[in-house]
């Protein structure tokens, strides 16, 4: 890299669900967390632009594979639940294929802002960034927005930040650094956070201070693992499978079904949407109740109580009466940590400079 070469800030929140990601050029992609094995399509691309973000394939470490959308067309799309994701093959994967969406190929060299659900982050934070720095594998492009290019990634630097820490910091402030909130910004305020992501709900609770900062009151935060978004998936597959006669439902028609409600099978329509309400419910039941049974009555002294990610904006009107009616979704809910990831690591690479 050259002395006048500027390195690339890239922000990114992997979650289970979809990966958000946000660059120092005020780009910004969200795309689904799939990685499936590519299979051949003989139509090629007489009905769609192969050329665009809903049509990523690519080939890496000599296997070919489909990412984001395109990867619910694959037999078996797969995402990353393992606790140590950053350990698995395909999170470096989809990793440096958002880094290179966000480059486009201007640079090699980046800086990666990050994060971990925050039960596991004082356990990984540091393995997790030794092992993400460095030279990354090469990625070629057989379609999508960057087709016919063979990129390889240098991480210059990383830093990693707990979720939910970070989904905070970007309700109480905006991007010039104002607070949103400033009736808040009073020594001893106590503000909480639930951040239900795609497998886990990240709670958080934090304690202004005299200087306008917060500390985390580790007593009273978490994370619940293996309750989120995937819980309502799930009993949707299942209830598939129990009116179809054992039938399986990949994520493709997953999709359909969440967002028409409804799927035909053999010619006969499937209704979902009063199941689907009846599962929300009762999901928010589940995480209001754990949430009640942490915090105790510790919830009732609470400032106020911030809600984020794609889940917090999935069951909120669901999740409100548990708590009075005083839920406030951030702006933004699925892109809150991955702001916060931006913001602080813009302060951090500064620092690093000076």
């Amino acid at each position: 890299m050259s002395l006048n070469e500027q390195v690339e800030h890239i922000a990114v929140d992997v979650g289970y669900g979809y990966v958000k990601v946000i660059s120092s050029l005020n780009k910004r992609i969200i795309i689904p967390t799939l990685v499936g094995t590519a299979v051949e399509n003989n139509l090629g691309n007489l009905f769609q632009n192969e050329n665009d973000m809903n049509h990523i394939h690519v080939t890496y470490n000599n296997e070919d594979y489909f990412i984001g959308e395109l990867a619910k067309e694959s037999k078996k799309a797969s995402r990353i639940f393992e606790q140590k994701r950053y350990e698995h093959d395909y999170f470096r994967l989809i990793l440096n294929v958002v880094i290179q969406l966000m480059t486009e190929g201007r640079t090699s060299d980046v800086n990666l802002s990050t994060g971990l659900p925050l039960s596991f982050y004082k356990a990984q934070a540091n393995e997790a960034r030794e092992s993400l720095m460095g030279l990354q594998p090469t990625i070629e492009w057989k379609s999508g927005t960057l087709a016919g290019k063979s990129i390889t990634n240098n991480i210059n630097n990383a830093v990693l930040f707990p979720q939910g820490a970070s989904a905070i910091y970007t309700a109480l402030s905006n991007r010039e650094g104002k607070y949103n909130y400033p009736e808040l910004m009073m020594d001893g305020t106590l503000i909480g956070l639930i951040d239900i992501g795609y497998r886990t709900t990240d709670f958080i609770v934090v304690e202004i201070k005299e200087d306008g900062s917060f500390a985390p009151r580790l007593g009273l935060s978490s994370t619940i693992d293996n309750i989120g978004v995937h819980s309502l998936m799930h009993e949707i597959k299942m209830h598939y499978k129990n009116e179809t006669d054992g039938a399986d439902l990949n994520e493709y028609h997953l999709a359909r079904i969440l967002k028409h409600g409804f799927i035909r099978y053999n010619g006969e329509k499937i209704e979902f949407t009063d199941f689907i309400e009846e599962k929300k419910a009762s999901l928010s039941t589940n995480i209001a109740e754990q949430l009640k049974s942490f915090w105790s009555e510790e919830s009732n002294l609470f400032d106020a109580i911030f809600l984020a990610g794609g889940g917090g904006e999935m069951l909120e009107e669901t999740l409100q009466p548990y708590f009075n009616n005083r839920l406030q979704l951030i702006k933004e809910s699925q892109f809150a940590n991955a702001i916060g990831y931006y913001r602080y690591g813009n302060a951090f690479f500064n620092r690093k400079k000076v």
